[in-house]
């Protein structure tokens, strides 16, 4: 067994394996560019070896695994998701298990790791990228279960305020003032712009930015969801919506229409920034924390509510089940993929609304 050079060019694994039911040597070879490439494939081969013999993989380390295994196999992943693995690999689990045989890999270790962690949030992301990784690991025989999958003790959650992720609009009254302010003091901007997309349509921060005039069809009062703008490591990325039942279309109500086409169309993106380009999702994050960070305030001296692109959806989410509208529907409308994630995530009830229904439970009570 050996990595060889081709005299045509080019680098060859070459690895028995075993035999075969006749006896034969079961020999395996691959061709590739690279000599790196091919002591890549080698290791692979010689892991399946000792897996056909019944071996352990050799006392291979989370960090070799992580390096030789798991990122070839994960090419695919969406630039966030590549980005978030990265965050909690170099944080938290390469630091806690880099050098840990994955056959020594257990639940103390685990537990060790979450415990370490500043937070519920934190801990519960480190371990669900651990899981995903040994899941792999797992498929691949090099462990014969995955110990993420265990039940854990967790820190407590961390405490933010309220408005962290800005707050929910829980009516269309209260999204039809902040549209009216938007149009009235910053129209046809990109922030009213992403008001607009954020709270008529319910569209994703990353898909707000990611719309073009292209797919937008003011004559059939609806636009097409088909990509998405990410920020991932480095560069944002173009690429596709969040989940296959994120393409979709989307009713345009009235007033986005209206708004729509005072806008005039174009050519490209909807959003842009000051030179004309797609609008970065850093940026687009800073002038809405402009207009609604600031002490900005409504004509009559209220303070505008503290919006995020985050919260412009859920605000819609919210205000549509408090309307009425069917939550299969409203799922639909989404692009979520069962109606449980628009129940458990994108509809908060605010206090005053809880208030309200406690007001609605006393009078039943004959308000004792």
């Amino acid at each position: 067994m050996s990595v060889r050079k081709r005299p045509e060019g080019g680098w060859i694994a070459d690895v028995t394996v075993g035999r075969r039911l006749d006896g034969s040597p079961d020999r395996r070879t691959s061709t590739h560019r690279r000599k790196k490439d091919a002591e890549a494939a080698e290791r692979k081969l010689l892991l399946l070896k000792e897996r056909l013999q019944g071996k352990s993989y050799g006392g291979i380390t989370f960090r070799e695994f992580v390096d030789e295994y798991f990122w070839p196999q994960k090419a695919a992943l969406r630039p966030t998701t590549v980005k978030g693995y990265n965050r909690d690999l170099n944080l938290r689990l390469l630091p806690a298990f880099g050098d840990v045989a994955l056959e020594d890999l257990d639940r103390l270790r685990i537990q060790r790791m979450i415990s370490s962690c500043s937070s519920k949030k934190v801990a519960t992301n480190a371990r669900e990228t651990l899981s995903s990784v040994l899941s792999l690991a797992v498929e691949m025989g090099a462990m014969p279960v995955n110990p993420a999958g265990f039940t854990y003790s967790y820190p407590k959650a961390a405490q933010h305020p309220d408005d962290h992720f800005g707050v929910w609009l829980s009516t269309f009254a209260e999204i039809q003032k902040v549209l009216d302010f938007m149009e009235e003091h910053y129209p046809n901007t990109p922030e009213e712009r992403m008001c607009v997309l954020g709270l008529c349509f319910g569209l994703r921060k990353e898909e707000v930015l990611g719309l073009d005039w292209e797919t937008v069809f003011p004559g059939e009062r609806r636009i097409q969801v088909v990509q998405a703008y990410t920020q991932g490591e480095g560069e944002p990325v173009l690429g596709d919506p969040k989940t296959p039942k994120a393409v979709r279309p989307v009713p345009m109500t009235s007033h986005a229409l209206r708004r729509i086409e005072a806008w005039g169309g174009g050519d490209g993106p909807v959003v842009v920034d000051s030179k004309g380009a797609r609008m970065r999702p850093s940026t687009a994050r800073k002038r809405i924390a402009r207009v609604f960070g600031a002490s900005l305030r409504y004509d009559n001296g209220e303070p505008l509510p503290h919006l995020t692109q985050f919260s412009m959806r859920h605000s819609f989410g919210t205000s549509c089940i408090n309307a009425g509208i069917d939550v299969a529907r409203l799922a639909k409308w989404m692009g979520h993929c069962d109606t449980s994630t628009t129940y458990n995530r994108y509809v908060k009830p605010k206090l005053a609304d809880l208030r309200g229904d406690a007001d609605i439970i006393d009078a039943a009570m004959g308000g004792s």
